[in-house]
């Protein structure tokens, strides 16, 4: 977002510093004014992190269930059921994430949502990869391995979200 637009004005002097008393004055103004930003940003990423996990935890019990359901309940071979999984819980996800977590506004949910699946398509791939790796070479239990790429991909999914579909526009 350009300056104009946010409703804030460049610096602008009616008396330029006379003295090193004058200008580290203005400087440790200005950095005060940094130093608020940076802690209100701050705050913002710590309550976007909590009603991450708090309301993540939604979609992932979605994506264990259905995962479950499909390996454990119908025999679905474990990488298809991943993937079922996959699909249902990025859905919920995607409305949880945007309503709420990161109280995104914008007149283009659906350019959005293809972004977000973008993104959560890198972290499907490690979750796969993970799970192959785990299952099939390391002989671990398919839902133990799935907890173990599920959580990586989490943490993935929150940054990627937050850099990248949700990101607000910087101020210039």
């Amino acid at each position: 977002m350009k300056m104009a637009e946010s409703g804030k004005q460049p610096l602008q002097h009616q008396h330029y510093p006379t003295s090193p008393a004058e200008y580290e004055a203005e400087l440790t103004e200005t950095e005060a004014e940094y130093a608020a930003e940076i802690a209100e940003l701050k705050q913002q990423s710590r309550a976007q992190a909590q009603r991450y996990l708090v309301w993540g935890t939604v979609s992932v019990i979605v994506n264990l269930s259905a995962f479950y359901l499909f390996n454990h309940v119908l025999n679905v071979e474990y990488q298809i059921a991943n993937l079922l999984a996959w699909i249902l819980s990025v859905q919920v996800a995607f409305w949880i994430d945007r309503m709420i977590v990161f109280k995104h506004e914008s007149d283009r949910p659906f350019h959005e949502m293809l972004k977000f699946y973008g993104t959560r398509v890198l972290t499907y791939i490690l979750e796969a990869v993970i799970l192959w790796l785990l299952v099939s070479v390391l002989t671990v239990h398919p839902t133990i391995a799935k907890i173990v790429g599920h959580g990586l991909a989490v943490v993935g999914n929150f940054f990627l979200s937050k850099l990248i579909v949700f990101k607000h526009p910087v101020e210039s």
